[in-house]
């Protein structure tokens, strides 16, 4: 058997579905059904998988690339949001977080006193999502703008990284 797809640890998702275990199931986690069979019966099972899961490690653009993207997704397909930075992580810290979660960082620039930071995200079925997050000075409050030719593959992208900045 090969080497796992995804680098989320096992503590993390334990801890994760733990605090999970008395909310309902939102978009934001998917069911995964299994089915197992042997001599003796057939056994089904369900387990809510958060979307962080499904972020291929393979997500890294070229900036040139991600820049052709973002400029042809039409403007109905962003989506925008407030997000805590409630640890109140550095850029770099930041892009380390999401960069372990197969969030990658494509480009940082400054301007007007915001830290601009660009990833690209891909899920393992090739749906990619982009994102600037916009990092205000002397605020908590990030700005996460995101961008899918797929607009279901946005759907409750901010909780997963609100998730991983506030973990």
């Amino acid at each position: 058997m090969g080497k796992p797809r995804c680098r989320a640890s096992v503590a993390y998702l334990d801890r994760y579905l733990a605090n999970r275990a008395e909310q309902p199931v939102t978009s934001a986690n998917h069911i995964s059904k299994v089915a197992v069979k042997n001599d003796l019966d057939v056994f089904y099972f369900a387990c809510i998988v958060p979307l962080l899961v499904f972020f291929h490690e393979s997500g890294q653009m070229e900036k040139r690339e991600f820049l052709d993207m973002w400029k042809e997704i039409p403007e109905q397909n962003e989506q925008q949001f407030t997000i805590q930075n409630t640890q109140n992580l550095s850029a770099d810290a930041i892009c380390a977080k999401l960069q372990q979660n197969n969030i990658m960082t494509v480009a940082r620039r400054s301007v007007d006193g915001q830290e601009l930071l660009y990833h690209s995200i891909k899920y393992t079925n090739n749906i990619f999502v982009l994102s600037e997050l916009k990092i205000h000075q002397a605020s908590t409050a990030l700005t996460l703008s995101l961008k899918s030719r797929h607009v279901q593959a946005v759907a409750n992208m901010n909780d997963m990284f609100q998730l991983i900045l506030s973990n």
